[in-house]
């Protein structure tokens, strides 16, 4: 999916500045609490626009070379990567928040539970898999969780809570 053209039946929502969202699509890792505070902005501008919003949370669950260790500075080049193409993935109005170097959460303002999981499902398929880093084949495996507003939940932290609940 191109990051400029939304899928067919996903609504891109309306275009021009003043509707978009005036966060950076992508943050550097940060702590948690200023994550939270991202996505109460976020959800504030979409109760604003009186629209829903969808959270998932990707995290990588392990980065393994078969019959050897994975050294520090490789699995940061992947973890890069699987930044890279979760970004690829979602379209140009959805934010990318870091929590932390193993854990991103990515919003979609305007998005309901079946656009949510279509996206969900795509980046599982993106993410998962293998990664060719430095010559060497590396298999990456994340888990990732949904949550969408207002359905489950009113507020950040039942969001983050209920995305964070793998399936």
């Amino acid at each position: 999916m191109s990051p400029n053209r939304p899928e067919r039946g996903e609504d891109a929502g309306p275009t021009g500045a003043a509707e978009r969202p005036v966060m950076p699509r992508k943050t550097p890792v940060t702590d948690m609490a200023q994550v939270q505070a991202q996505l109460d902005q976020l959800l504030a501008h979409c109760r604003r626009r009186r629209v829903g919003m969808a959270l998932l949370r990707v995290s990588i669950e392990r980065v393994s070379l078969p019959g050897a260790s994975v050294g520090t500075s490789m699995e940061q080049r992947v973890r890069q990567e699987v930044a890279n193409r979760i970004g690829n993935a979602v379209r140009g109005s959805d934010a990318i928040l870091r929590e932390s170097d193993r854990e991103t959460c990515v919003v979609l303002p305007g998005a309901d539970g079946v656009i949510a999981g279509r996206v969900a499902r795509r980046l599982e398929r993106l993410v998962n898999g293998d990664y060719c880093v430095a010559g060497k084949l590396l298999q990456v495996a994340v888990s990732l969780g949904a949550a969408v507003h207002p359905d489950d939940g009113a507020r950040t932290s039942e969001l983050l809570s209920k995305a964070a609940q793998r399936d």
